[in-house]
This record gives structure tokens, sequence and C-alpha cells, in this order.
């Protein structure tokens, strides 16, 4: 039977208890504002929580989740409902997913540190739970092609059996990862497989007087700008897009819906960048010159700095400071400029809604056209692609 998408009774088993799922809900809602109206059934509830009392009196048409336990996986299967899962720890025939993809998560996590000129590389984690060991996987295959062996730490499993416990359990084992992070080669930087296993490391590395971030740098995963506020330093994490699974979450139920034929393979969807904080906010190069360099970079890249600029700056030839930046970086001084660049492109996109004329005077781009060319060719998207899901789609005035 088929239901008008736009009439349409949703229920939302998602939890509201952790930053990745609160956006999740804002583009399920940015969704419905656009496609909608649709009525949201919904009640507050965390991750691991059990079938809602209310779902088996509910009699609607769709239902969006986040499948954590095989008791909710189960009674979705048996009642039959058009499903999308946005959290992919079973396979369930007839119900699509939509996750990060983690291989983009882990690449740009281990890119952040190797342009800080850090050559030592670890990953802290969950033994066990299905996130953390994905990421951990992606992360020794990664940094394989780079002829890197990661070093690697998990919190052994416990007694708990669902991502929460395990997650807590992480609080105690500080002996044991401590141990893990003074043995460690300096500088070193860390993948945490999420935000609470960055919070707990940098807990761990207070305790034992490490240093963050000259001797450890520490990224996690998921952005929640709450976790990562409340850890000492900040927490530098990677900032998955949930808010654009949310969203793709809604368009594909609104086809199935229709009934409309969709696949069940699971959807990755890229990570947006890396939010630098203080955790991770170092230069591990012995070559003064390029630090400076770099710093150089990261303050007047939007200003129209040049490459001649830079050398002139730090009182290197251009040939010099290239053929040092190759060495060292992997990437060239033009290079470093346009990254940086293009990141502030995107904040500007996503926080304002200037014209792309306007951003691209302030980044230090001569056209929007130069402007656009050099985002796509970064990010894979225009400028307009780009803020559709980041800024016209939260007005509510954009639709696909």
């Amino acid at each position: 039977m088929q239901i008008s998408p736009k009439s349409a009774r949703i229920a939302l088993l998602i939890e509201s208890s952790r930053g990745y799922g609160r956006n999740l809900l804002l583009g399920v809602a940015a969704f419905a504002r656009t496609h909608g109206p649709w009525s949201i059934y919904r009640h507050e509830r965390a991750l691991g929580d059990a079938v809602p009392d209310w779902l088996q009196r509910w009699d609607g048409d769709g239902i969006i989740a986040r499948i954590e336990s095989e008791q909710l996986a189960e009674y979705l299967i048996k009642k039959g409902c058009p499903t999308v899962d946005l959290r992919a720890r079973y396979t369930l025939p007839g119900i699509p997913s939509i996750v990060p993809n983690d291989l983009f998560v882990v690449r740009m996590a281990y890119e952040s540190f190797i342009g800080r000129g850090i050559d030592h590389f670890g990953f802290c984690g969950f033994e066990g739970v299905d996130y953390s060991d994905s990421r951990r996987n992606f992360a020794i295959q990664y940094l394989a092609e780079h002829g890197v062996v990661p070093s690697v730490y998990e919190t052994p499993h416990g007694l708990a059996t669902d991502t929460t416990g395990v997650e807590a359990e992480g609080m105690f084992d500080e002996a044991e990862l401590g141990q893990w992070l003074a043995a460690l080669p300096r500088p070193v930087g860390v993948l945490a497989c999420n935000d609470i296993r960055g919070g707990q490391v940098l807990n761990v590395c207070r305790a034992n007087e490490i240093k963050v971030p000259d001797d450890v740098a520490v990224t996690g995963v998921d952005n929640d700008e709450l976790i990562c506020a409340l850890t000492t330093p900040p927490l530098s994490s990677v900032a998955v897009d949930s808010y654009r699974a949310g969203y793709l979450a809604g368009e594909l139920l609104s086809k199935m819906l229709a009934g409309e034929t969709v696949s069940d393979e699971r959807l990755l969807v890229e990570p947006v960048n890396v939010i630098s904080r203080q955790s991770s906010d170092v230069f591990a190069i012995e070559d003064n010159d390029l630090v400076d360099a770099l710093r150089f970079i990261r303050d007047n890249a939007c200003d129209g700095i040049n490459v001649e600029d830079v050398a002139r700056a730090v009182q290197l030839s251009r040939s010099t400071l290239d053929r040092r930046f190759s060495r060292l970086t992997g990437t060239t001084a033009k290079g470093e400029i346009t990254r940086v660049r293009v990141d502030r492109v995107k904040q500007l996109l996503v926080d304002t809604d200037y014209p792309l004329s306007a951003i691209a005077s302030m980044t230090g781009f001569a056209h929007a056209e130069y402007m656009s060319t050099m985002f796509k060719e970064h990010t894979n998207e225009t400028p307009g692609q780009y803020r559709h899901f980041y800024h016209g789609i939260r007005q509510g005035g954009v639709s696909t």
C-alpha cells in the first residue's frame, strides 16, 4: 500500500542524549519541513533503550530508528513498517541503513596529523564495538598504505553488552591506558574512535602529566560540541555529517512510502572536516622555518597571500620553501594556502547567507568562479550544493 509522503505519520527512535543523535533529528526535521509536513511521533530516549511501550500501540506509516539492540531489530522486522536504520549495527533484510564513511573519517583525521608534521600514530577504541572496530581496521589499512603501523589500544571487553555500557567501562581502565600512552613515541597523533573515547584519553593524559598536544595530539570523532567543550584541553574532532544522514533518511523513507523499491545496502555519508581545537593544535616539525610558515599561512591565508609572501615572511627562497614543504608535510605552500581558504569557505557557507562573491573576497580568492573551482576540486561539491544541506535546508526554503 502506497502512503502519501506528505501526510505520513512517522516514528523517530533516535536518541537525543548525544550530539550525533540530535543532529540526525535536525536533519529529519529539515526534510519534513521541505517535503511534508509529516506528523512526527517521538519520545525522549537513550541509544540503548528498549522498544518503547507507545510504539507497540502506535499505528503509523514509517519509522526512522537507531537500531542498537537485537530486541529492537526483531521487533521492527516483525512489525513490517517501512523503516530506515541510522545505526547499521545489524544487517537487516528490507531495512536500508545510513552511516558515516569510516574510511573517509580515518583518512581525514590522520591527514590532519600528517599536515602538522606528526609521523607517529595511535588509535584508541573500544574492543568489540562495531563502529570502533571499523575505524580501527580502516586506520590500520590507511596507514599501511603510507608504510606506517599504528599503535592500537582498546578497552578490554568487560561485563557490558550494549554500546553505552562498553563506553562507560572505558573510564575504568585508566592504568592500562596510561601505560600505553606513556610508552608511545613522541610526538604522536592519537585518533580516538569517538569523542567519548577522546575525552577519556585526555583525562588519562592529565592524570599522567602527559603534555597535550605537544607530546600527544588527540582527535575524536562526531564533533559532539558538548563533549568537546567539557574536555581539558578542548577536543579536536572529525565532524561527521549526521545532519545530512538524517535528511537522507527522510528522503529514503519518503521513497519507500511512495512504493518505490530501494536498496537495503548501506549508504555511506562522507564527513565534513576536522574541527581543530587545542587537543591537536601543534606543529610537530623540527624545521622551525616551516613551523613559522605554517603558522603564517594559518593566520593570513584568507588575506590574499601567495607563496612569495610566505617565503618572504620566513626569509626563504620559494624553491627552498616548497622543497621543505614537500619533504615534511607532503604538500606545497600553495596547497596549504588553498586548504585553509577552502575550510574557511565551508564555515562561511554554513554560518552565513553571504553571496559567493562576498565569501570569495573574505577568503582571499580573486573571483567567485575561481573559488568555486577550487572548492569543487577539494570537496567534490559546488559551494551551492554544500550550502544546500548546511544552510538553505535549515531555512526551510530548499527542496530536492
